[in-house]
């Protein structure tokens, strides 16, 4: 990576870290900034009232809060409704013990071990997706820190484990936590291990045999089907998966059917929109990816990405990007399916709507 392209690394993580703690204290500073303004507009004799009804208010979130993860099937939602429960418990103790900062007190619990764990689990999620796996790595430390239950505890390992660089310590740090890993847990190790060590017919094996259990990971299946160089079947997948995709997964699926069916132009517009947050080598990654399977030669992409495979320290990624590397641009381009083609024409007419909606609302 040349000087100016980790200039623009730094400057991207610092801005993206800046912007969420200025988002973060702007939560709190509304808390804040609330709770003092009714107490300055109140008279004295009201100030308990209005910390009881604060601290209320706060209680009935945790509550509604705890219903809702009660009817969730998230691994973690046990914990959670513990949280909330024992905020609940704090704010009942503090109205009784010490109304007159009962607002204050159940406001900061939630800020601390409510708000504040799931910013971060989104920001490391965000990061690792995006290729920082050393960012995502800090924040997951961090999230853990603030919510240390046994899921966050391995969810932080596992972005911990991928943000090694060597394939080997990867795996090992892997199988370690297959070795206290619940079912669910140790299913999910076992599609990563092969993903470490770019064995995509593997990766699809685990994501198959385990059924329901990784469907989570259709996007990863979309992806390794496109790998495999089996492009129908990969956007068979994704039209049979789209209405149950994640709003955050849905744009990466995407990205995958358009690059492995050759479609330079549609991959270069939605990396520098939807997919801008991507790291600079990914996207030399799926840039390349496009021009290959549209038949064409690619110099620049090309150039790119063999920078990148030279300098990254991430072997999973080298591996991957020089095996594509070393093949040849698909002859005439790579062959597609009627509905194939259709579907890419409705992902293209689609994207092409929300840009443009983009466009006008900014």
């Amino acid at each position: 990576m040349n000087i100016q392209s980790a200039i623009a690394v730094c400057r991207s993580e610092i801005m993206y870290l800046a912007r969420s703690i200025v988002r973060l204290l702007l939560w709190g500073a509304l808390i804040f900034i609330g709770v003092l303004t009714a107490l300055v507009l109140q008279q004295a004799s009201y100030i308990l009232s209005v910390q009881t009804f604060v601290a209320c208010g706060f209680m009935f979130m945790s509550l509604v809060a705890a219903f809702w993860l009660a009817k969730c099937q998230t691994p973690d939602r046990k914990t959670w409704i513990g949280v909330h429960a024992g905020i609940v418990a704090a704010g009942i103790a503090a109205v009784a013990w010490v109304p007159q900062w009962s607002g204050y007190i159940v406001g900061t619990a939630l800020l601390l071990f409510v708000f504040t764990p799931n910013v971060l689990r989104q920001l490391a999620i965000r990061r690792a997706v995006a290729g920082y796996e050393r960012a995502a790595a800090f924040y997951t430390r961090l999230a853990c820190f603030f919510h240390p239950s046994r899921q966050s505890r391995f969810d932080s390992c596992l972005l911990i484990a991928g943000a090694l660089g060597s394939v080997e310590k990867k795996v090992g740090r892997y199988r370690a936590l297959a070795l206290r890993a619940t079912p669910q847990q140790f299913a999910l190790l076992n599609c990563w291990i092969p993903f470490a060590q770019g064995d995509w017919e593997s990766v699809l094996g685990q994501i198959r045999s385990a059924g329901e259990a990784m469907s989570a990971l259709k996007w990863l299946e979309i992806r390794t089907l496109g790998e495999l160089g089996r492009v129908d079947e990969m956007i068979s997948t994704y039209t049979a998966a789209a209405s149950i995709l994640s709003a955050s997964d849905l744009p990466f699926c995407r990205l995958y059917v358009l690059a492995f069916s050759g479609r330079a132009d549609a991959v270069r517009a939605l990396l520098s929109w939807q997919l801008r947050f991507l790291k600079p080598r990914n996207k030399a990654y799926w840039i390349f990816i496009a021009s290959q399977a549209a038949g064409t030669r690619d110099e620049d992409a090309r150039r790119d990405l063999a920078s990148y495979v030279r300098t990254d320290e991430n072997e999973t990624f080298r591996r991957i990007a020089e095996h594509h590397l070393g093949l040849g641009p698909t002859p005439g381009g790579t062959a597609l399916s009627a509905e194939s083609r259709a579907t890419i024409a409705a992902i293209e007419k689609t994207l092409g709507k929300k840009k443009q909606a983009s466009a006008q609302s900014n």
